[in-house]
């Protein structure tokens, strides 16, 4: 099966398809390489590329992906995280679906479809989350809808606190001029002190580095989303389609500063960030050399992530205004089902930090 080749000339071959042979199919599991090399022309975000999906596996979810249109000329994408099993899944689609068709919207016919596939395989709910609000609209407008997280566990981190993102132009003084004066004499000051800047695509360099990720997650109290093994397996199956660094600082050959960067077409974004505590200076050194890296490979947005707290003040440097996101929207396919989920609620939200917990503790 071909895939990669027709999907440049989608918009120009379209009107020629079989309306009635359209229609959502699996994908099979030896082409999710090259769906990953197909969603990189699209403005699809990473958080739909099967890379992203798979490492998932462990956590007890498993990714169902899906195209609409015929074998030879598919015009949408959804991956679809499964919980539970027969007539009990639950479904969460992490900024998707993705229409393949540069310029167009999702049509009314592909997310009916997408319904009813979703009933026909046993499915209670989808959770839903988008950057485009237009998207969410579509979906909410095919069915009884519902505008609140169904599912309090597996975000596509972060919904809930908006993305600080540096929008970047061919100078550096031109990206520079969105910086606020702190930042750019951080950057003057780094680069008098010796700092150098390192790049790797390699899963064992973030090994190399994980201690420092933990030491900093613990100076800093926050918590590791996923355990050591997913972060090493995406970097693993995104190495393949070149959509991953691990940037560092270094100082008199150690290690001061780590940054994990994964990247779709037009957004790289960091991951995972981590300073040594008397390397301050190294965090604005290392964002900027890993954002202007990612420029030249394509990627002309930086999202550094979320702010909450005391991050926020140092994002701002970079990003004045960072960037909201819609709400999580759910889609009820079975109501009584629903309903009974909905009573136990409250109860599977209060356990969400302890299974935060425990998936952070499982072992690499």
């Amino acid at each position: 099966m071909s895939i990669v080749a027709p999907i440049p000339d989608i918009e120009v071959q379209s009107s020629r398809v079989v309306v009635a042979s359209q229609a959502w199919f699996e994908v099979r599991q030896q082409d999710l390489g090259l769906w990953n090399d197909v969603l990189r022309g699209t403005e699809g975000s990473i958080y739909q590329y099967p890379f992203w999906n798979e490492p998932y596996r462990p956590l007890w979810l498993t990714p169902r992906y899906l195209a609409w249109g015929t074998q030879d000329r598919p015009l949408a994408f959804v991956a679809i995280l499964t919980l539970g099993a027969g007539p009990a899944k639950i479904g969460l689609v992490f900024r998707g679906p993705v229409c393949l068709r540069r310029g167009h919207q999702l049509s009314r016919e592909i997310v009916a479809d997408l319904l009813t596939w979703a009933r026909s395989q046993g499915y209670v709910f989808i959770r839903f989350t988008h950057s485009d609000q237009q998207v969410l609209h579509q979906l909410a407008a095919a069915g009884h809808a519902e505008d609140f997280d169904g599912l309090p566990y597996f975000l596509d981190y972060p919904v809930l606190s908006p993305d600080y993102i540096v929008e970047q132009f061919e100078t550096e003084e031109e990206t520079q001029a969105g910086f606020d004066r702190e930042a750019r004499r951080k950057l003057r000051r780094a680069a008098e002190s010796g700092y150098e800047f390192t790049a790797s695509d390699s899963p064992e360099a973030l090994l190399e580095h994980w201690d420092l990720y933990r030491d900093c997650a613990e100076r800093k109290h926050f918590r590791l989303e996923r355990p050591f093994s997913v972060y090493q397996e995406t970097v693993r199956l995104a190495q393949a389609h070149d959509c991953v660094r691990i940037y560092s600082a270094r100082m008199n050959g150690k290690t001061v500063g780590s940054a994990l960067v994964f990247r779709d077409h037009t957004t790289a974004h960091c991951l995972l960030a981590a300073f040594d505590a008397e390397h301050r200076h190294a965090a604005v050194f290392l964002h900027w050399h890993a954002m202007r890296d990612m420029y030249r490979q394509g990627a002309h947005r930086y999202n550094l992530g979320p702010g909450p707290g005391s991050l926020a003040r140092f994002k701002r440097q970079f990003c004045p205004n960072p960037v909201c996101y819609p709400g999580a929207l759910t889609l009820v396919l079975k109501e009584g089902w629903f309903r009974c989920w909905k009573k136990v609620y409250p109860v599977a939200k209060g356990m969400r930090p302890t299974l935060r917990r425990v998936i952070s503790c499982i072992p690499r």
